[in-house]
């Protein structure tokens, strides 16, 4: 008698040979890898079909406990040795137990979505989530859930999980330095700024004093006018007010705080940070121009980070025209929407922008000001591509340079 059917031993031995590698491929890669089963979670699934509910994305938005008993019966088949040096004690037995022992409930939705994706028919599915270790931690990962057709059948799920703590932390600590060196660079410029500050603020102090002054001569008088006195007294009470919002201004700017986004409007920015360069342009004999287009919609950002931008970029146009006739000064600052962006733009009539320094402009500590650091152009790129925005710069046809930042209308 044979040995039985050579074809069906060869195909066993192929599918020995294939699982074998699997098991090599699974052990050997540096990241954590899980096989899951998930059978009980179809049957939930189907369950919810079977009452009417097709919606399932918005079934797990309102039931997150539904969301829990589903990682509850996901249970863990195999793990990794890389899986059990990052979620274990060293016993791999240990970390065969239902998935929501390393969810925290602030990741509910991640395995939501991954699910979705599954049931969707999608290839994969991966994002930025916090897992749990045993031991209660809770860190940064990298997940990824890969959808085999013929794995989803048999109810298995294979996923990956990569600790990205590291460079979380390193992306934080990022962001703190951008935002010391914004302050930093913000203080800077209000030093720069100080005489037009004292200037603007000089203005209501002045019509405080002369108010003041003739509201007493009026009391003085052998007849008192007190409808005099009444109204001196109200103009004086607009210009305190007026002056307490210039310091507010100026307080703000120079504030070490965290930016809070909002939806501002660019047009009520551009005209505040005119405010800051009113001495700038007086003591450099520049004209301005505002073009602002009307019905502009709102952008989500910190109003004094734009403010910031804005006059960062047009403090750079003023001293760009030092070398430029008295009477061909002029700075337009100009807003419009393009494309859904909302767009602002910084024209001046100086020399233009050198061709050989065009690459380098946004670069970290690039100058062409004998005292300048060469962080202004970073620091405003950095915050507008902290609110989805982006920045550009060119020659004007007509001569002189145009710094134009657009941001994504807020909806």
């Amino acid at each position: 008698m044979s040995g039985g059917d050579p074809s069906k031993q060869s195909a066993e031995e192929a599918l020995r040979e294939s699982e074998y590698r699997y098991r090599n491929l699974f052990q050997a890669m540096a990241a954590s890898f899980w096989e899951l089963d998930f059978t009980p979670v179809g049957g939930m699934l189907r369950g919810l079909r079977k009452q009417g509910i097709a919606d399932f994305a918005a079934y797990f938005a309102d039931n997150p406990a539904f969301v829990r008993q589903m990682m509850h019966v996901t249970r863990v088949i195999d793990v990794n040795d890389q899986t059990v040096a990052l979620f274990g004690n060293g016993d791999k037995a240990e970390l065969l137990q239902p998935l929501d022992v390393y969810w925290p409930e602030e990741s509910n939705h991640v395995y939501a979505a991954s699910v979705l994706a599954a049931v969707s028919g999608r290839p994969s599915y991966a994002t930025e989530t916090k897992l749990r270790k045993l031991n209660g931690e809770v860190f940064d990962a990298l997940f990824t859930a890969c959808f085999a057709p013929e794995a989803v059948a048999n109810g298995k799920l294979l996923i990956g999980v990569i600790d990205i703590s590291e460079r979380v932390r390193a992306q934080a600590m990022l962001r703190q330095v951008q935002a010391e060196f914004a302050h930093e660079a913000r203080v800077s410029m209000l030093g720069e700024l100080t005489a037009s500050i004292a200037h603007e603020v000089n203005q209501p102090l002045a019509a405080i004093a002369t108010n003041a002054s003739a509201g007493l001569r009026w009391l003085n008088r052998p007849e008192p006018n007190l409808d005099e006195v009444r109204v001196l007294t109200q103009r004086i009470i607009a210009d305190a007010q007026r002056a307490a919002d210039i310091i507010s201004r100026v307080r703000a700017m120079a504030g070490h705080k965290a930016p809070e986004s909002a939806p501002i409007s660019i047009n009520s920015v551009v005209e505040e940070a005119t405010l800051f360069l009113a001495h700038e342009l007086e003591s450099h004999s520049v004209a301005l121009t505002l073009q602002l287009a009307k019905d502009l919609p709102p952008v989500l950002a910190d109003r004094i980070q734009l403010q910031q931008v804005v006059v960062n970029l047009a403090v750079n146009a003023v001293q760009a025209m030092s070398q430029t006739p008295t009477k061909r000064r002029r700075l337009a600052l100009c807003t419009g929407l393009h494309d859904g962006r909302v767009h602002v733009a910084i024209e001046d009539t100086g020399p233009g922008i050198d061709a050989a320094h065009q690459p380098r402009l946004f670069e970290s500590f690039f100058t062409t000001k004998s005292n300048g650091m060469g962080m202004g152009l970073p620091i405003c790129r950095s915050i507008l591509e902290t609110y989805g925005g982006a920045i550009s710069a060119r020659n004007a046809e007509s001569g002189g340079a145009v710094f134009s930042f657009t941001l994504p209308a807020a909806h």
